[in-house]
């Protein structure tokens, strides 16, 4: 027997290729795919959904492959670009929820506010180095606004500069699918904060409450303008 869970999967990278593993030995019905890229070489360390022979092609192709051979069943959708704000509603649309592991803050906050106004979870992550987040946010908890408030202003580094470590997105990728079933199970882990350091091998968890002045829970952002999410910024 199936469910009628539908799953948006942004980013089918390091941080999603846990995920879309596990989606394959799932009871999910439908998963729908958005990425831009293309594999590379220098990334297949982390982004184990992949392989050699998936070189020079779309994620997006290779992802719908290795799923449906993986399991016939699941249907599976692909959109080959960025999460924008002029498409962001969309996509959303008919979805129970959405997984986000993109490399950048912009489409982050992005999809969060999306998420927020189509009254979905989000599950989010992000990892440079040696570190990393793994987060989970209902209609009714804390939002990602109230974690980190807003996209920063100034450029910082991002995953293909710095670097990250294969095992740390794998760690925080498998967070993620862990929050994903429980939420498809019925739990409520909204507000749920992972961090993972990977070089003291620590693990630790704690509790986001909202903020009274969080622009996104006290409704003041109401559409996804697209400067609202134009500042350089990293995952």
């Amino acid at each position: 027997m199936t469910s009628r869970h539908r799953v948006l999967m942004v980013g089918a990278g390091g941080l999603g290729s846990p995920v879309l593993r596990l989606l394959a030995d799932s009871t999910v019905e439908h998963v729908t795919v958005v990425d831009d890229d293309v594999v590379e070489e220098s990334n297949l360390h982390r982004q184990t959904f992949l392989t050699e022979r998936d070189l020079g092609r779309p994620k997006t192709e290779c992802a719908k492959e290795h799923l449906r051979k993986a399991c016939p069943r699941l249907g599976v959708s692909i959109v080959e670009g960025r999460f924008i704000p002029s498409t962001a509603v969309e996509l959303l649309d008919g979805h129970t929820l959405v997984i986000e592991g993109a490399d950048n803050l912009a489409t982050k906050f992005l999809v969060a506010d999306a998420a927020r106004l189509a009254e979905i979870p989000a599950v989010q992550a992000g990892a440079i180095r040696w570190n990393g987040w793994a987060w989970c946010a209902l209609p009714d908890s804390a939002c990602l606004r109230c974690l980190f408030e807003d996209i920063p202003r100034d450029r910082v580094e991002t995953c293909a500069e710095a670097g990250v470590v294969g095992p740390v997105v794998g760690v925080l990728g498998g967070l993620q699918a862990a929050l994903m079933f429980r939420l498809l199970e019925g739990d409520r882990p909204g507000g749920e904060l992972w961090h993972y350091h990977g070089l003291e091998g620590v693990l630790r968890k704690t509790w986001v409450r909202r903020r009274s002045d969080c622009p996104l829970c006290t409704g003041e952002i109401r559409d996804l303008r697209t400067e609202r999410y134009a500042a350089p910024c990293a995952a």
